[in-house]
């Protein structure tokens, strides 16, 4: 029990600050990165999920723009109610698929930073997380190595 008191109470060395040092970081470096990565990872499938509803839309509309053009051709230039009628349905229709243009390109860019942003903490895992480690087995062992060389010296 002495043995364990002392080797407890010799925390005024720099060796002891860095291992607890390092062990926080290693926690937070395995909680954070991870927390961010799983967040990520469901935003960008709520975008991508978004993003193929505008296509369906995009793709709906665009059909729709096609019909209206092709009965835009048939019908005379008459005063016609129903020609007036076509023609605001396809300026409708058309400012529709091209504000889904703009709303596509602008989750295709919103699901590009996410994709970056998953890089970010995927390699700031990696690099924070190993030096860490590395560094807190170096001060581990120096830790161990000033233990028992206070422990010789005490003895002799």
């Amino acid at each position: 029990m002495e043995t364990v008191s002392s080797f407890l109470s010799s925390g005024d060395n720099v060796f002891k600050f860095l291992l607890t040092m390092c062990i926080g970081t290693i926690l937070f470096n395995i909680v954070y990165p991870t927390d961010k990565i799983r967040e990520i990872g469901i935003r960008q499938s709520e975008l991508s999920y978004k993003l193929d509803l505008m296509n369906d839309e995009s793709k709906t509309l665009y059909k729709e723009i096609k019909s209206l053009n092709r009965l835009k051709r048939n019908l005379t230039l008459s005063g016609s109610v129903n020609f007036r009628k076509k023609l605001e349905s396809f300026d409708l229709k058309y400012e529709q698929l091209a504000k889904k243009d703009y709303e596509i390109k602008h989750l295709r860019r919103l699901i590009g930073i996410s994709r970056d942003e998953l890089d970010f903490y995927s390699s700031f895992r990696f690099w924070s997380y190993y030096p860490s480690m590395i560094i807190g087995m170096i001060s581990l062992v120096c830790w161990i190595n000033f233990y028992v060389k206070s422990v010789e010296t005490k003895e002799s």
